[in-house]
């Protein structure tokens, strides 16, 4: 899979980032140390952007296990979420709303994507669950 972003979705995710963070396009599947819900299995695709700073348990972030270069910086997904998306991705601006969408020639993959920056404190004492599937 190839992930672009255009110059308007790097500007955006920018807002968010500081340096030194990890950056996770994190799909919310109830693996992985960010679960925000037991019960993650969705109809729709519930991409988000994750900004963890760099030094967070790189442990807990195994499940994050494939890298996608970019200019805005190394991008890790876990691999088992990229099957649900197209060959060739791109993070653009939605021009009306301003939200990102993940988009590709088959149309909009997911849209308002989340950007959100990870406080490790909201994390601690909560395992890695890795096992969980949809």
């Amino acid at each position: 899979m190839k992930l672009t972003l255009t110059p308007e979705a790097i500007e955006k995710l920018q807002t968010k980032m500081q340096k030194g963070d990890y950056i996770l396009l994190d799909y919310e599947d109830a693996t992985g140390p960010f679960v925000d819900s037991a019960a993650s299995c969705q109809l729709y695709p519930s991409f988000r952007f994750l900004f963890v700073p760099g030094d967070f348990d790189q442990e807990k972030l195994a499940v994050y296990d494939h890298v996608h270069e970019t200019p805005l910086g190394k991008v890790y997904m876990k691999s088992r979420s990229e099957m649900l998306l197209d060959e060739d991705v791109r993070v653009v601006v939605e021009p009306v709303y301003h939200a990102l969408q993940l988009r590709s020639d088959s149309g909009i993959l997911a849209d308002n994507i989340e950007v959100r920056r990870i406080n490790p404190a909201d994390y601690e004492g909560k395992t890695n669950t890795t096992s969980g599937t949809c």
